[in-house]
């Protein structure tokens, strides 16, 4: 492959990408506009008076049905494809800025942020589309992308809430979502899909569209003929400018439901993708991002709240490009990293509330904002991004939608029991116990990365599929140099 044609590659998949990455960035609004509309609602001339229990609800109620969304595009995805499957998240996104932008009561309220979260919970199938479309040593890259829109949207909703009323964050929202319905039609369906769906002329076709096509010469040896059923394909993986053929991993000849489900190669990265929640959860990261103005409040930071906010939104952003850099480095270092770091800043927080704990007005109030913007900086290194990324590389294609939507929905619900919870762990424990019991979760998450985590940098898909099987011996795959 010459220069120009990587190039003319490397470019179409920035595209691919940011088309399919949009709607994450319509999820980070999701989750940032609770740090928007709750700070309003409790301004005297509001309307709208929710008391804490409900502004909890506000909060984390789209949480709670991020799981349905992403059980059922889970399903979906592996029927009707990655791309089609994402145009219909749009559709409970409009309707919900729409609501939003429109609420007169807090039922309103608690109806859009439900259809937000069911919109939102579907992001797993974008992580699949890009795995499955990415070289192998480019997609620790191209997944970051996703997780720079997050960023972005998060950002923009903490800009556009200092200058606008809720309602009219909504209602640009609800815009960019109608805008973004349409995208999609622009890119093609993963190669490795259709052929998993026995579909291999439009397999080709994309594959000459974005620059990989198989060649076609008398010197590579041919693929071995699929077991019955005879719909079972050979699956193309494409790495590193080549493209690793290996048995057809699109549908498995004879083998029951459950069996594939309790494969080795499915509940061993189950396993480990759950765990990766359980510590991400743990190390507060959530907790901070829909509570932020109380967080910051609480913790006797002398800035304004909404403004602290931005900066955190700034600080997502740039670790999130910060960290496009390292994607060459192994994730197991890049979680201890990440983990160590927000430990380190946490502990600088907690620190600081320990020594001027019976202070009336503690020195350098303004200074204790820094800690939090490396707190949240370390975290996109690893700790926020990847129990969502390494779901989309794990699993073997015939449950790869369906066990993504199933990791997912587990992760929706322990963010939500978090967001839910927060505001009683404070009022039960206070607040230097919860962030001391998150510095030490960032400790005990480094660990994790060290010592558990299964290791999928510069490894193809399916060499990491390979790597949960139980016998130590795999057949080679056939490795075939793309033009």
């Amino acid at each position: 492959m010459t220069l120009n044609e990587k190039m003319a590659m490397h470019l179409k998949l920035i595209f691919t990408t940011s088309v399919m990455a949009f709607q994450q960035f319509l999820a980070g609004t999701v989750f940032g506009y609770s740090a928007v509309i709750l700070p309003q609602l409790q301004k005297p001339d509001s309307l709208i008076h929710p008391d804490a229990e409900q502004a909890s609800w506000i909060a984390s109620i789209p949480l709670l049905v991020c799981p349905i969304g992403s059980l059922v595009l889970g399903y979906f995805s592996d029927r009707i494809g990655r791309k089609n499957s994402l145009q219909l998240t749009y559709i409970p996104m409009i309707a919900s800025w729409t609501l939003l932008s429109n609420a007169k009561c807090l039922e309103h309220i608690y109806i859009g942020r439900l259809l937000g979260g069911l919109a939102t919970g579907t992001g797993g199938v974008i992580f699949v589309y890009i795995a499955e479309t990415s070289p192998t040593g480019s997609r620790p890259f191209y997944l970051m992308i996703i997780t720079l829109f997050v960023s972005l949207g998060q950002l923009t909703t903490a800009a556009l809430g200092v200058v606008l009323h809720w309602r009219g964050v909504a209602a640009v929202f609800g815009v960019l979502s109608a805008a973004g319905v349409c995208a999609p039609f622009l890119v093609p369906a993963p190669p490795m899909w259709l052929r998993s769906r026995g579909r291999h002329e439009e397999a080709r076709k994309a594959e000459r569209w974005f620059g990989f096509e198989l060649p076609r010469d008398e010197n590579v040896p041919p693929l071995p003929p699929p077991p019955p059923p005879p719909e079972s394909a050979a699956v193309a993986t494409l790495a590193r400018g080549e493209t690793t053929v290996d048995e057809a991993p699109g549908r498995r000849p004879n083998v029951g439901c459950w069996a594939a489900y309790t494969s080795p190669t499915v509940w061993k990265p189950a396993a480990a993708a759950f765990a990766f929640f359980v510590c991400q959860e743990c190390t507060g990261f959530y907790m901070l991002l829909f509570y932020s103005v109380d967080v910051i409040r609480d913790c006797r930071v002398s800035i304004d709240g909404m403004t602290a906010a931005v900066y955190l939104g700034m600080a997502r952003l740039t670790g999130t490009v910060a960290s496009m850099v390292f994607q060459g480095v192994p994730k197991r270092r890049l979680t201890v990293v990440s983990s160590l770091g927000m430990c380190a800043s946490m502990a600088t927080v907690v620190g600081y509330l320990y020594a001027f704990r019976g202070s009336a007005s503690p020195p350098a109030g303004d200074l204790l904002i820094v800690p939090f913007l490396l707190y949240v900086f370390f975290a996109m290194f690893a700790v926020l991004p990847l129990p969502w990324s390494v779901c989309g590389e794990m699993f073997p294609m015939e449950v790869k939608g369906t066990m993504n939507g199933v990791l997912y929905s587990c992760g929706y619900e322990l963010m939500f029991a978090a967001i839910k919870i927060y505001p009683w762990l404070v009022a039960t424990f206070g607040i230097l116990t919860v962030w001391t019991a998150c510095a030490v979760s960032c400790f005990v998450t480094a660990l994790f990365g060290a010592f558990v985590l299964p290791e999928t940098t510069g490894k193809s898909l399916n060499e990491i599929v390979d790597g949960f099987k139980s016998s130590g011996k795999c057949r080679k795959p056939l490795k075939i140099q793309l033009p």
